[in-house]
């Protein structure tokens, strides 16, 4: 799909960096919703089934965000890619923490090189 001779856009490098600490911040969520289902939460101030329940819901959201932000850094670039990975870049916009590295990451990824390299007609 890449053209042999187009070398990696720079913004693949940084959304690369930017899904791989998305996915390391979901694991860290995954942990802590074990620790609300499994662990000792007799100090917290939340009914026990409350908290258990949390943690289940934690857990399943946690577990299909990490998914879903670590499959960019395996798969090989396609056209639907560049799309899916744009819908990565706006889930980071929700956070008020993310939204000074999505910006200027949105503004690169939407220049027609990303697109290129990822096989996407541009006009």
């Amino acid at each position: 799909m890449i053209p042999e001779n187009q070398q990696q856009p720079t913004v693949i490098f940084w959304f690369k960096f930017y899904a791989a600490s998305l996915s390391f911040l979901y694991l860290l969520t995954l942990g802590f919703s074990l620790f609300l289902i499994f662990g000792d939460t007799s100090s917290m101030e939340m009914e026990e089934t409350f908290t258990k329940l949390l943690g289940v819901v934690l857990l399943f959201i946690s577990l299909a965000l990490m998914v879903a932000c670590f499959l960019p850094l395996v798969l090989a670039p396609r056209p639907w890619l560049w799309v899916y990975n744009l819908l990565i870049i706006c889930l980071g916009m929700t956070s008020a923490c993310y939204l000074l590295v999505c910006i200027p990451l949105l503004i690169f990824w939407l220049k027609p090189e990303t697109q290129r390299y990822y096989g996407k007609n541009v006009i």
